[in-house]
């Protein structure tokens, strides 16, 4: 029998689609917030965009390479190497020094398909990860599309300082945990890994043969240095189990265009090599970094400099004009300071409305912000998350446009 009807769609989506890793088309809808802003804009067409976290549209200066080298780059011949070529492997192990051996390092396209190709090597379908909870929204998609269930555990948050719960972390472990994951930088509070916290995860990681994944993508822009803070290629740091510290040329040369990212390998010496050769199993199935852009990788980084130096002062700008408005008399909101990273978050009063009806509120008058709830804020943590690389005048007029919506909207 033939089905032309309306409904014979849905019976074959859910023929087709009923064992999908996808979420359901509902869910893949577009939300409030953006929905006010798409209205805005093609009601007045220009917006104040505070959320513009793509570096290759804020105005910072670019890395430039002479089209010499581009065109030896793209006319050499392609080596298929699953861990990556060896000038670029080289490259990162020089860019973090002399504690990060070449062998150590393993290439990716991107810090994501690291994410998914690290869910490979340690888990199962049905196992779980935990995480911590405010981070980057994207872990749960990618967690589902390796068939592998996410836990959040929820930070310690006083009054802006935040804190692995390792009570929390207890209680959420489970034989069924395969490996925890740690963003930090953190993406949005800026929270930055403890050594101590790094090495007592450590521990809690290796005593339990837990994989150890920290996304440090963020490294390069610290914005406080305070003492006892988890420097760069923490991997290298680690004397047992398995840790695997990850990043990538679009946060650290702000090239997000050119794919490549990796993965430094440290921990016991036996696991570091038996994990090695199952991830170029791995990653031999589909080669996805481009030879091109691994040749290129050690001119990217000696170059690092010219894009993370400006960055780095915009964040910092940004960051003083937030703060100085913050302090303004009668301010209902405050702002959390981060150790690093680009975001800045604004804590609102605990009684203050959802921070997702806030957001939708002020992009319906054409300012963009994202809602706390986003990254996975409480009811009683509202919170606005704002990009510290936008453009200042952007930034600037952003905010004056904001503080009196806000003001009005907490009732100051």
């Amino acid at each position: 029998m033939m089905l032309t009807s309306d409904s014979s769609g849905h019976l074959k989506s859910a023929r087709f689609f009923s064992h999908s890793r996808t979420p359901s088309l509902d869910t893949l809808q577009e939300n409030a917030c953006h929905a006010a802003w798409l209205a805005f804009c093609q009601r007045v067409r220009q917006g104040l965009d505070l959320t513009t976290s793509n570096p290759t549209h804020v105005g910072l200066p670019p890395i430039h390479l002479e089209p010499e080298t581009l065109l030896a780059a793209f006319e050499t011949p392609y080596e298929a190497n699953p861990n990556g070529l060896a000038s670029a492997r080289q490259a990162i192990a020089d860019f973090y020094g002399p504690s990060v051996h070449p062998q150590d390092v393993q290439l990716f396209a991107s810090t994501s398909e690291a994410i998914a190709s690290l869910l490979k090597l340690a888990c199962q379908p049905g196992d779980e990860v935990i995480a911590f909870s405010p981070t980057y929204p994207l872990l749960d998609c990618l967690c589902a599309l390796e068939s592998v269930e996410l836990q959040m555990v929820p930070l310690q948050d006083c009054a802006g300082e935040w804190a692995i719960d390792f009570w929390q972390l207890e209680r959420a472990y489970s034989t069924k945990v395969r490996a925890i994951l740690v963003v930090s930088p953190n993406n949005p509070t800026g929270h930055r890994l403890r050594l101590e916290e790094f090495q007592k995860l450590a521990d809690f990681c290796t005593s339990r043969g837990l994989l150890l994944i920290i996304d440090e993508v963020f490294a390069s822009y610290a914005i406080q240095h305070r003492p006892g803070l988890l420097p760069q290629g923490a991997a290298c740091l680690a004397t047992h189990g398995l840790v695997i510290s990850l990043s990538g040329l679009s946060k650290v040369c702000g090239l997000p265009q050119h794919k490549l990212a990796w993965g430094l390998f440290g921990g016991d010496r036996q696991l570091v090599d038996e994990a090695k050769q199952r991830m170029a199993f791995i990653i031999d199935t589909s080669l996805s970094t481009s030879g091109w852009v691994q040749q290129l990788c050690p001119k990217f980084l000696a170059s690092a400099k010219a894009f993370a130096g400006p960055c780095l002062s915009r964040i910092r700008s940004n960051l003083t004009v937030l703060l100085e408005l913050a302090a303004a008399p009668k301010t209902q909101w405050r702002v959390d300071l981060p150790d690093a990273g680009w975001n800045a978050c604004l804590r609102l009063p605990a009684w203050a409305p959802a921070d997702e009806d806030i957001a939708e509120k002020l992009a319906s008058r054409g300012i963009r912000v994202f809602p706390g709830a986003f990254f996975g804020y409480l009811p009683h943590q509202p919170t606005l998350v704002l990009s510290l690389i936008v453009e200042p005048s952007v930034f600037t007029e952003g905010l004056s446009q904001m503080a009196p919506i806000l003001s009005e909207i907490l009732g100051g």
